[in-house]
């Protein structure tokens, strides 16, 4: 198995020789991004995408809606949903940095693998708590994570072992203890599947008005219901899962100059800049205005 304190070593020579900043850094090896930071940070907001997370050394915080989790060393997670959310790193230092390695989940591969189980028992189809779960890191799967970003170095080792280290990864997080989220998706017509077909509405039209009873109708549940399983999944509701989808997009315009600060709030879906620079200032702790780059 791996030896952690060279691997350890291995991610922290790697960012260093790259002159990767405290961020997520994609590595050569498609889908895998070193996350290495050397102090401690404020939140932050983050767009997850289904990944996979394997936390090494330090300790991070993330909130997705009302809920609060905390990751350490030699733990793992899996979000199954698009998600947004902020995060903060809570314990690092220059001489011993936050590291975690992260893995973009493939959710076709997740399909095909499940439909190719000689066992369906093994595939659950009970609804998971929330589209994040965490828990300590399984050995195999470090051991497969290690093994993934030892390719980095070699373009024809990523070419043809990379894919099968990839599917063995998605194959023990479908059937790990943390794979519940996962499992749940796969489920063709289960309501984790709904769910992911309205939130990719959301995304889609995320500055159109959106109703309840639209998104309800499009995952083909009752009001009620998709409230309820919308909340369980994303710790949110889904018009506050807009909202945030809205802020996330004016902060990334206004950081390239796109546009005054007024025009971008129309151009994400408000009616009102005033209540736009409201609930930005809530969402990120500064105005729109002194977030941009150049006078608005």
């Amino acid at each position: 198995m791996v030896q952690l304190d060279s691997l350890k070593r291995e991610m922290a020579d790697y960012a260093n020789a790259c002159g990767f900043n405290d961020a997520p850094q994609p590595t050569p090896v498609p889908g895998l991004s070193l996350v290495r930071s050397r102090i401690s940070t404020e939140f932050t907001a983050i767009d997850y995408q289904p990944i996979f997370c394997l936390v090494l050394q330090g300790s991070k915080q993330t909130r997705i809606g009302e809920r609060l989790h905390r990751f350490g060393a030699l733990q793992s997670f899996i979000v199954s949903l698009d998600l947004p959310a902020t995060a903060c790193v809570v314990e690092a230092t220059p001489q011993t940095p936050y590291l975690a390695l992260a893995l973009d989940l493939d959710i076709d591969l997740l399909r095909d693998l499940a439909s190719g189980l000689k066992d369906p028992g093994a595939m659950d189809s009970r609804t998971p708590d929330a589209a994040l779960v965490m828990g300590d890191a399984d050995p195999a799967l470090i051991d497969a994570m290690a093994r993934l970003f030892a390719l980095r170095e070699d373009p024809m080792d990523i070419e043809v072992l990379a894919p099968l280290v990839i599917r063995e990864i998605h194959y023990r997080l479908l059937l790990g203890d943390q794979g519940s989220a996962l499992r749940a998706l796969v489920q063709p017509d289960g309501h984790a599947s709904r769910i992911a077909r309205a939130i990719a509405r959301i995304r889609r039209d995320y500055a159109a008005p959106l109703t309840v009873a639209a998104l309800a109708r499009e995952a083909g549940m009752s009001v009620s219901a998709f409230h309820d399983h919308f909340r369980a999944l994303t710790g949110t509701s889904p018009l506050q899962y807009q909202k945030a989808l809205r802020l996330m997009e004016a902060r990334r315009r206004l950081q390239a100059a796109a546009g005054s600060v007024t025009s971008i709030a129309y151009e994400v879906g408000y009616e009102s800049p005033t209540q736009f620079s409201r609930e930005y200032r809530r969402q990120f702790g500064q105005s729109p205005r002194s977030d941009r780059r150049l006078p608005a």
